[in-house]
């Protein structure tokens, strides 16, 4: 904002000059969109009085309008400071507790993946919060000590994992070797086969590496394999031992159809347990995917219940057409 044709003496002429460009500048600090940008334009305006010949009662009435321009701006910037640490303050009132809790909760809660996504919610109120820098700090500074918590055991975690898989494996190793022996030599074969799915049945649920778990049951399966082609060749080349061929089909049908009844009860047990989520939701009226994805997992239970239904059904007919072979083997 340089004036141009100062006069050195022409107090009037610099006046009216000046004053043309007082009431630009206090137009456009009006008008600034920040309040320090409309002070930069009044501290560029209290510049040009500097030098410049002016009457006094001129220079007075310029400089009180400036002065004025002055003292609103800065109550303006005052109550905005205000504002801000009144705001500030509230936020930090706010998030102090939460972040506080949420610390607390990585020692004891068990769902450390809730607690993670907690802090990262918190987190991202932070980021858009009002707070004074040594509060934002000292909020940083605890959060990121409950995610540093969180890694932490999470890692110690793992490694308890790892070393129980891995003992898991040797336990497991162990028996599918003798698992495969028996099904090598042994002419205990019914007693072999319950032995085999003694060791299947300890796969469920066992943690263990997937490569390890796959390795092992691919082991288990040829064991059963071998055993049932040893019971084959056996059967086919002992004929005088058809009927045990056939108790030990009829004892095999009754343990299918007992370990499928025990998964049928399983499963009504389950859908009661989704029907009354069901009910939950729809009293609770909750949102619409996870009512949907309920209904869904409902429709898959009652599906896979109807097909073990189904193959119980079949089952318990050729149970009964045996039962009648080896009652009159003639037939």
């Amino acid at each position: 904002m340089e004036p141009e044709n100062w006069s050195e003496t022409d107090p009037i002429g610099n006046y009216d000059r000046l004053t043309i460009l007082l009431d630009v500048a206090l137009n456009n600090a009006a008008k600034a969109t920040n309040l320090h940008e409309a002070k930069g334009f009044l501290i560029e305006m209290q510049s040009c009085f500097k030098g410049l010949k002016l009457l006094r009662e001129h220079r007075e009435t310029l400089y009180s309008r400036l002065q004025e321009a002055f003292a609103a701006v800065n109550r303006k910037i005052e109550e905005e400071k205000m504002e801000f640490e009144y705001d500030a303050l509230s936020s930090y009132a706010d998030l102090k507790p939460e972040v506080s809790e949420a610390l607390r909760r990585v020692s004891e809660s068990d769902d450390l993946k809730e607690v993670w996504e907690s802090l990262l919610r918190i987190q991202d109120r932070m980021k858009t919060a009002r707070l004074l820098r040594e509060n934002r700090n000292e909020l940083q500074s605890i959060l990121q000590q409950a995610f540093e918590a969180v890694k932490l055991r999470r890692d110690n975690e793992r490694n308890v994992w790892e070393q129980e898989a891995q003992s898991n494996y040797q336990r497991l190793k162990t028996l599918v070797d003798q698992g495969l022996r028996q099904a090598e030599e042994s002419h205990e074969y019914k007693e072999t086969r319950e032995f085999l799915k003694k060791i299947q049945s300890e796969f469920k649920g066992t943690k263990m590496v997937p490569e390890k778990r796959g390795e092992l049951y691919s082991r288990l399966q040829a064991a059963f394999d071998l055993l049932g082609k040893r019971l084959d060749d056996f059967f086919r080349n002992k004929k005088k031992n058809w009927e045990v061929k056939m108790k030990f089909t009829l004892s095999r049908l009754s343990a299918d159809i007992f370990e499928l009844e025990t998964s049928l009860k399983k499963d009504e047990d389950y859908l009661k347990d989704l029907e009354d989520q069901l009910d939950i939701i729809v009293f609770a009226g909750k949102e619409h995917e996870a009512l949907a994805g309920l209904q869904a997992r409902i429709s898959s239970v009652r599906l896979s219940m109807e097909q073990k239904l189904n193959k119980i059904a079949g089952l318990e007919n050729d149970k009964r057409e045996l039962e009648n072979r080896i009652e009159d083997p003639q037939n």
